[in-house]
């Protein structure tokens, strides 16, 4: 127990020292700095960028021109994304990915349909839906800069909306969708050891800031994620 008085009383000090310097000096980046990495801040609430909208929920990854060397982490990334939202109660329902690749291997005109269609076809409300804008994760490290990483254009859609094209995007309202990026280090993919292995630690990984753009969080989820 004294040990812990005598951290706090030591961080209070540092934050009161580096308080006096920001007014002295009119800068306030290291203080800040500092604060946060004291525990200041980290509690901070991040609001959801979109509410989902009640109903069920269809998680689709869209990989038109094949990018992804492992099909598997497709699925891997349409399951994680759908367990991130019902565990946060950003959603009611996620419709289960084996009903879509039923649906896939069943229904010959599925490469034809809209993403709206396939949705409304499984019972959908909500389209998430997630196109594979870039993929890359090599079996083998040649360079410090040969990291795997995936990229996506994430876009909400209402499967409901069928006279109105202009009504189906709910958000966001850039034509190019939410891009997100999700990236493993070169020791990542080093220790992962095959593309097999990057793939899926790649779906799983995007899973969590895909899963944040429609709940709250703290600064401090964030910074977590650094360390897992």
């Amino acid at each position: 127990m004294t040990t812990q008085r005598n951290f706090v009383a030591k961080s209070l000090v540092v934050l009161c020292l580096l308080i006096g310097t920001t007014v002295a000096t009119g800068g306030c980046g290291q203080s800040a700095a500092m604060a946060y990495y004291l525990g200041i801040g980290r509690n901070r609430k991040i609001e959801p960028l979109f509410v989902l909208p009640p109903g069920k929920i269809l998680v689709l990854v869209d990989d038109t021109d094949n990018r992804v060397t492992w099909p598997r982490a497709r699925d891997l990334l349409a399951e994680s994304v759908g367990r991130e939202l019902l565990a946060h109660e950003a959603a009611e329902s996620i419709i289960s990915n084996t009903s879509l690749m039923q649906l896939r291997q069943v229904d010959p005109a599925f490469p034809r349909y809209s993403a709206t269609k396939i949705g409304r076809k499984l019972g959908a409300n909500t389209v998430i839906w997630l196109q594979i804008k870039d993929f890359f994760a090599p079996t083998e490290i040649e360079d410090t800069s040969s990291a795997a990483r995936l990229t996506l254009s994430i876009k909400i859609l209402n499967a409901d909306e069928m006279d109105d094209p202009s009504d189906v995007r709910l958000w966001p309202a850039d034509e190019r969708g939410h891009i997100n990026k999700t990236e493993l280090s070169a020791i990542e993919v080093e220790r992962l050891k095959g593309s097999n292995a990057s793939a899926r630690a790649l779906a799983e990984k995007a899973a969590k800031p895909i899963g944040r753009l429609f709940y709250e969080h703290t600064l401090g989820d964030l910074d977590n994620d650094r360390f897992e």
